[in-house]
């Protein structure tokens, strides 16, 4: 029996320190992600805008605002490398 306790007491301990651990991590999870959040946001915001402003059809302003809305990272880089307008000059 009194093998059974210390196994419980000491199950109860490591348990209670992964939460704590696991407390400790979330506080500082969120405040990073909401971050990078926010620059994505702002950045595909900006992304939006810019297309808006274009000269494409609007068949492809919509799409890739769509695009750039239901996939925020990926469909920012695509656009930043395929989808803008370069100027040539010679």
């Amino acid at each position: 029996m009194g093998l059974l306790i210390n196994f419980a007491t000491v199950s109860v301990l490591i348990l209670s320190c992964v939460k704590f651990v696991s407390a400790e991590a979330y506080y500082i999870g969120p405040t990073v992600g909401g971050i990078i959040g926010l620059i994505i946001l702002v950045l595909d915001i900006i992304a939006a805008i810019e297309i808006l402003r274009s000269d494409k059809p609007i068949v492809e302003k919509i799409l890739w605002i769509l695009f750039i809305v239901f996939c925020p990272i990926i469909g920012l880089v695509a656009y930043l490398l395929c989808g803008r307008t370069r100027s040539v000059s010679i």
